[in-house]
């Protein structure tokens, strides 16, 4: 009897949220879609300009056109003007000329950079004019400053000194709708840059579409491959296996965590990717606009940093508890809901409710744990934000006073400030989805090292067979499911083609295992099968499999028409030929009395059809591979007489010029065969048919007196 192991084994995962081995493996998934990740990241240094671009044009926006006031300096000569401009290098000088005259214009906030004894001189030669602004060189505009006599700077331009437009207002002989008139050159320019922003914007946003698309394009068929592969991999296991594995995990292993790394791949690597490359810009064009301004503004990073490690590890702590919880709860609700009609026929309705109730408090209080710990960490990332703001205002407002900086770059400081705050938030969702994604890459990638024990064609065995004759030999077989605990002792029997042979005993004497070692079903440790002569190990599990039909006990029919669970995926089969199939084995009258006959829907493992129903659909299955080797795990004790009969009458046809094994639980069903082997805690106690047998009063003898005295 095989050994199950007891409870439920806790994932082993690494403390790790990286590893490059893992990840390139993973990545191998990926490299058929390249192209489109390729295509993602380009649209992602799209949208990191976009988000760096906004602030900037808004800075140069309000700098010269919405705060347009300006300093200007008069030259007369192109050589006094060019001299200056190498002097002051850095100062941004904007350049006007007209009829030998010349004229730079600046900004405030450079005005700190020109000693103020060349101010002084400049002001007492008349060549110095601060606080104007430019205005078109039109009639109109200066039919509207006639009384104050602006300075024409070039063709296209008019010099206008704020003071003396104020004054002008206060007397009343200038109109606010005309100083607007005035302003049109920056009121055009501002709705320029509006439009700029505009642009930007939908750009971005297809930018994020592309980028959403392909990336998730790329990640949605990599998984589709992945799960493939997970699920091959599964499916080619062996029972010892599943014995030691819930079905609850593997299903979590080939659904939740994949889903994780479709999220790491579609929103949680590539979005990491785009934060990073919005921080570091944002970093760089704070620098260039005032590196002053932004390394006080950057003191609070430190205690971000910190904040930021300490989440990580105690993140990843509670973030891996919190994974095998769940896990733990899909292998309990896995289980529990299998066996709901034990649980019910029991009545153990409370105790699997106590049961289930202690597990999902111990996923309950991980899951509050992990919220205190992002409840503490956003508020403190979100405070050191208005720190830095306060920060920003506290240093940068003085800096304004003083003219060293202008408005514009305090609100482009203002807004890239938050901005980086927000992905520093995002990260912490980020850094979930790649830690969910890397111990679901491991606990993947560690099933998928888990080497199927068969004997396939790829391992060395021979050429295909097409058939076999049905020749068996045990010789000198021993098994155990776990080390040392043997379930079957020196086995050796040798079964002819055609030959009818029943293997009885009581429960857990080795019957099911000498079936399983025959289909490839687990590894025996021990002595060797031949089948036609030739060593087991020398046919691929394809050709034993293909010769050997099967049916168990429990017979299982998959969510399918009647049709499809009986060709399982046989296509060459005729419509014909699966009703004589049917007809032969006595289940086609029960088929045609279904509404839909063949194309019948079979619910979950066939749970609205009876235990003989079952039974016969099996048998047609088995008959239409027509195998060389025919087994049955015969149970019909609980099964009606008329079905009986039926069960009885296709069991005949079916054994008929097959090599068939039957393990036999009603002796009175074994009596026509031609040899009986009859098991004793994994040992072969006696062998021969059913009168040989009696007239021995060995074992068969009690068992046959325990079933009809």
């Amino acid at each position: 009897m095989r050994h199950h192991i007891g409870g439920f084994a806790e994932d082993n995962i690494e403390d790790k949220i990286y590893d490059k081995d893992l990840l390139k493996r993973l990545i191998k998934f990926l490299k058929p879609y390249k192209f489109h990740v390729i295509i993602s990241f380009i649209m992602l240094l799209f949208i990191a300009a976009c988000e760096l671009s906004v602030p900037a044009i808004m800075k140069i926006a309000v700098d010269q056109h919405i705060t347009a006031n300006k300093n200007m300096i008069l030259f007369n000569s192109a050589y006094d003007r060019d001299t200056f401009i190498k002097s002051y290098s850095k100062i941004k000088f904007e350049e006007y000329e007209i009829k030998d005259r010349y004229y730079l214009t600046f900004s405030d906030n450079k005005l700190n950079f020109i000693p103020k004894d060349v101010l002084q001189k400049l002001k007492e030669s008349n060549r110095f004019t601060p606080k104007v602004f430019l205005a078109n060189n039109t009639a109109a505009n200066k039919d509207l400053l006639k009384e104050i006599n602006p300075d024409i700077i070039s063709n296209e331009f008019l010099s206008i000194r704020s003071d003396e437009l104020f004054n002008l207002k206060k007397e009343g002989k200038i109109e606010e709708s005309e100083i607007r008139k005035l302003q049109n050159y920056n009121i055009s320019k501002i709705r320029t840059f509006g439009i700029i922003i505009f642009v930007i914007l939908v750009a971005q946003f297809l930018f994020y579409y592309l980028q959403i698309f392909t990336i998730n394009f790329a990640s949605q068929h990599a998984m589709f491959d992945l799960r493939k592969v997970v699920f091959s991999h599964v499916s080619k296991m062996p029972l010892s296996f599943f014995d030691k594995n819930p079905i609850g995990r593997l299903v979590t292993r080939i659904t939740n965590d994949v889903r994780t790394l479709d999220e790491m791949f579609s929103n949680g690597l590539i979005q990491l990717l785009q934060e990073f490359l919005v921080l570091t810009g944002i970093i760089v064009m704070m620098l260039v606009f005032n590196w002053r301004l932004a390394l006080i503004t950057f003191t609070v990073l430190p205690v971000v940093y910190v904040l930021f490690r300490i989440f990580m590890k105690k993140s990843r702590i509670i973030y891996r508890k919190v994974r095998k919880k769940v896990a733990k709860i899909n292998a309990t609700l896995s289980e529990d809901i299998s066996g709901v009609n034990i649980i019910q026929l029991f009545n153990q309705f409370d105790r699997k409710r106590k049961e289930f109730a202690k597990i999902n408090r111990e996923y309950f209080d991980t899951s509050i744990k992990q919220m205190k710990l992002f409840a503490f960490f956003r508020p403190m990332i979100n405070s050191m934000r208005r720190i830095a703001i306060g920060l920003l205002l506290w240093y940068g407002g003085g800096q304004i006073l003083d003219n060293v900086i202008t408005l514009g770059v305090f609100i482009a400081f203002t807004s890239y400030l938050d901005r980086f705050f927000q992905p520093i938030n995002r990260l912490s969702e980020k850094f979930n989805i790649l830690q969910a994604a890397m111990s679901g890459t491991e606990r993947i990638f560690n099933l998928m090292d888990k080497r199927p024990e068969d004997f396939r064609l790829e391992n060395g065995a021979s050429q295909k067979i097409e058939t076999f004759k049905g020749d068996i030999e045990f010789k000198n077989v021993w098994l155990a499911y776990n080390d040392d605990e043997w379930v079957l002792k020196d086995i050796s029997f040798k079964i002819k083609p055609g030959e009818k042979v029943a293997l009885v005993g009581h429960t857990g004497s080795g019957k099911t295992s000498i079936i399983s070692l025959l289909a490839g079903l687990y590894p025996y440790q021990k002595g060797e099968i031949l089948i036609d002569g030739k060593k087991m190990k020398e046919y691929s599990l394809e050709d034993i499999r293909d010769n050997i039909g099967i049916v168990q006990q429990d017979v299982f029919l998959f969510s399918a028409t009647i049709k499809d669970n009986i060709i399982m995926d046989k296509q060459d089969i005729s419509d014909e030929d699966i009703q004589k199939v049917a007809k032969y084995v006595n289940v086609h009258k029960f088929i045609d009395n279904l509404p839909d006959k063949y194309m019948e829907q079979v619910m979950e493992r066939g749970s609205t059809f009876s235990v003989g129903q079952r039974q016969l659909i099996a048998f047609a299955r088995v008959l239409a591979y027509d195998p060389a080797i025919f087994v049955l795990d015969e149970a019909t004790s609980n099964i009606d007489t008329e079905t009986e009969i039926l069960i009885q009458d296709a069991l005949k046809k079916l054994m008929k010029n097959r090599t068939s094994i039957i393990i036999a639980h009603r002796l009175s069903t074994i009596q026509h065969v031609d040899r009986i082997i009859v098991l004793h805690k994994g040992k072969i106690i006696e062998s021969g048919n059913h009168q040989e047998l009696l007239d021995k009063g060995g074992l068969y003898y009690d068992l046959y007196r325990l079933q009809y005295e």
